[in-house]
């Protein structure tokens, strides 16, 4: 079977800067993967290709299947609905490749990996080292009408506190949803925390975004509460760590359980010790690399089943 080429649908945007990020990112992958990678729009009004220009245009150079790949972080109506529309454009456009359809990258933990350095870089330029009580983790992202998804950038917010040192964690929308980033940030500010650091939960540049950045800045002119801006995540190689893991899973028909951030699964900051007891699943089989090494190095002493004191 010849190995499939890529398409990523992403959202669209009027920011320009979301093209050559797209651009740096597919040429990431095309570099790691080997194979043909293009990207398509789904508000391809704002941006172009549309999908099934971009799937055509791999069938050109020489595609004879694909792998259609949401470059979404969450599950919301853009990958419940407008994705399937663009899938159905993409099936009439080039009916003669094979085909299959990946997940949204989602709760991926290397794209916690990318937010805890882009966190720790942020605060070390502002000259930070520990995180003290009263601070607070703010994670922003576009905000959406879908509860699924907003449940997500919850669960994301909170993960992401559980594995740095904040022990206060608040998320924020641009928009449609509930709280936009200035009610956060009075919220946050009223409640005593002296400094925010914020995290974008965005792939790539976007308008939304820069709807957050500019209620964050209104807030912090009215109330001088420090704000120490850690960035989004943009095409960095744990990106396309996490694109590749959704293309391999795609193509290869693997089964992903809803417990890919499982702290028997993975090392976490602060839980090192769990990552390979016996919750993993028995056998170890479907363990993180990294956690079959923590394992290989118990001394064999105490329960292994005792987590809690793991």
């Amino acid at each position: 079977m010849e190995t499939p080429a890529l398409l990523l649908i992403g959202h669209g945007t009027r920011n320009p800067a979301a093209a050559d990020e797209a651009a740096a990112l597919c040429d990431a992958l095309r570099a790691r993967l080997g194979v043909p990678v293009g990207c398509g729009w789904i508000e391809w009004d704002l941006l172009e290709p549309q999908p099934a220009v971009a799937a055509a245009r791999l069938r050109d150079e020489g595609a004879t299947a694909l792998v259609t790949l949401p470059l979404l972080a969450f599950a919301a109506g853009h990958a419940k609905t407008d994705v399937p529309g663009e899938l159905a454009a993409i099936s009439e456009a080039v009916p003669e490749l094979e085909r299959w359809h990946g997940a949204v990258l989602g709760q991926h933990p290397r794209l916690f990996d990318l937010a805890r350095r882009r966190i720790d870089a942020a605060r070390a330029a502002a000259g930070l080292t520990a995180v003290e009580a009263d601070e607070a983790l703010l994670v922003t992202g576009p905000g959406t009408s879908d509860p699924d998804a907003n449940g997500e950038l919850a669960k994301a917010a909170r993960f992401l506190a559980d594995t740095t040192d904040f022990r206060w964690s608040e998320i924020a929308v641009a928009g449609v949803t509930w709280p936009t980033a200035d009610e956060a940030l009075r919220r946050l500010t009223r409640a005593g925390s002296p400094r925010v650091t914020r995290f974008s939960w965005s792939l790539l540049a976007g308008t939304l975004e820069q709807r957050v950045d500019a209620r964050v800045e209104e807030v912090t002119a009215e109330t001088g509460v420090g704000v120490i801006d850690a960035g989004r995540f943009g095409p960095e190689a744990e990106l396309v760590d996490a694109a590749v893991d959704r293309y391999h899973e795609a193509w290869r028909g693997r089964a992903v359980a809803n417990c890919e951030l499982c702290q028997f699964r993975l090392p976490l900051p602060g839980r090192e010790n769990r990552a390979g007891l016996p919750s993993a699943g028995g056998t170890g089989e479907a363990l993180h690399p990294r956690a079959q090494a923590i394992q290989a190095t118990r001394d064999g002493g105490g329960d292994p089943a005792d987590w809690k004191n793991a």
